[in-house]
């Protein structure tokens, strides 16, 4: 589809009240320090509102949202801190020559790169800016709201509570949300790392990013297969299974097992648990690995049987280690490493799970009504998969991104499209 996205202005939006003195400094936590200089995007896509123009209240409600979420509105110093300075986030204006139907139509996420301020293949020039934002007005008077969120200072969660915040004051001009600043002191930074945390980029590879749906019955049906597992379980199983499969079949000959990495948000997994409004990296991940050879096959259930094997270590060991008051910085450190080696293995195929899925993001409303759509971009994470609830709540959306050769042999997999759909829009799901 060509169509073409004009910035039209950038503006520097600032606090709308000074972060006080004895905030300034917004120490990162060890977490933190783990965590990518990445910046993972998401737009959310809104029909017409005619009777009013709100873009300039966005502007307003953004400005007051960064006073709480002050540390968006500084600059990141390294690994170390935030310098709280109120310099305020790039908020750029654009217009788009398409309406938001003709986007919507084709859902080709290689095109949803107009629609953020910048992508994560993007080589940026200044890392310390946390959160950029791009508002993109479509032919009809639809309306896309982009934002990149820096992963050194806050995860998705933290990165949906402020847009939510956002939204929120922008509908109802109250603030509701207030956030709190404490992981830091539960796990402070270290002075250096001597390891590897085994996060790749890989800007070079020829990866392709496609999006699959799987409507509410179809997780019924892999559910019961694979019972007892979660609706993500589900789902994530039947991916692994099948790229496993895809990988097997490529020219990859020295590649015997494959680990699935799955993230999770751990402030649930604390007793008891923290805030949701925790701000800050709290994310973890599990791993389990299949052999190619196993002599049992690469079957639903047993993938679906080392996910749960996963899972339950990392609830009921790691998380047990993360909290003792003595060792928890050790154990966050020793399972970091022990994750990083796993990772490095020249005959392993790594691929990263990561859930949107629980997020009310459909219900953020800036006061066009609930999005119509919600979209991420193209990535360079080779072997990463995304998944996020369709907007009936009811199916997962799920966004896979894999070598060009090995998505050919992906995407033709008969049991991938016994369950999922190649992603065109449906308002219906």
């Amino acid at each position: 589809m060509a169509f073409k996205v004009e910035i039209t202005a950038t503006h520097i939006v600032k606090p709308s009240s000074p972060t006080p003195d004895h905030l300034k400094t917004h120490n990162l936590s060890l977490l933190d320090q783990l965590s990518p200089s990445i910046y993972p995007p998401i737009i959310f896509f809104y029909n017409a509102k005619l009777d009013s123009d709100l873009r300039p209240q966005l502007k307003t409600s953004l400005s007051r949202v960064l006073s709480l979420f002050y540390p968006y509105a500084g600059r990141v110093n390294g690994d170390v801190y935030v310098d709280c300075n109120d310099a305020g986030i790039p908020y750029s204006e654009a217009v788009a020559d398409c309406l938001l139907s003709d986007v919507l139509k084709e859902c080709d996420l290689s095109l949803m790169s107009r629609f953020v301020p910048l992508t994560e293949e993007s080589v940026i020039l200044d890392h310390t800016i946390p959160l950029l934002v791009q508002v993109t007005v479509f032919k009809c008077g639809g309306i896309a709201i982009g934002a990149c969120s820096s992963h050194k200072i806050g995860d998705a969660a933290n990165f949906f509570t402020l847009i939510r915040e956002w939204a929120n004051v922008s509908l109802t001009n109250n603030p509701t949300l207030v956030p709190e600043f404490n992981l830091s002191s539960m796990f402070p930074r270290l002075g250096y790392l001597n390891f590897d945390t085994g996060i790749n980029i890989q800007l070079n590879e020829k990866l392709v990013r496609k999006r699959f749906v799987l409507s509410a019955s179809s997780i019924s049906s892999l559910k019961a297969q694979a019972t007892p597992c979660t609706r993500v379980q589900a789902v994530s199983a039947l991916i692994w299974k099948c790229t496993m499969n895809a990988v097997k079949k490529s020219t990859k000959p020295n590649i015997t097992s494959s680990i699935a990495m799955t993230l999770v948000n751990m402030r649930g997994r604390f007793n008891p648990p923290l805030p949701p409004t925790s701000f800050g990296n709290f994310v973890g991940s599990f791993l389990a690995e299949k052999s190619f050879d196993d002599e049992n096959g690469i079957e639903l259930n047993t993938m679906v049987g080392q996910l749960n094997d996963g899972f339950k270590y990392f609830c009921d060991v790691y998380m047990k280690e993360v909290q003792d008051p003595k060792n928890g910085m050790f154990a966050i450190l020793n399972y970091s490493k022990k994750i990083g080696e796993m990772l490095q293995r020249n005959e392993v195929e790594v691929f990263t799970f990561s859930s949107w899925c629980g997020f009310p993001l459909y219900d953020i409303d800036f006061g066009w009504g609930k999005p119509r759509w919600i979209s991420v971009t193209n990535t360079p994470f080779k072997n990463g998969i995304m998944m996020m609830d369709t907007k009936q709540g009811n199916g997962i959306e799920v966004w896979v991104t894999l070598e060009d050769d090995v998505m050919a042999i992906f995407e033709q997999d008969h049991d991938l499209f016994t369950y999922c759909s190649l992603g065109a829009y449906d308002d219906g799901n």
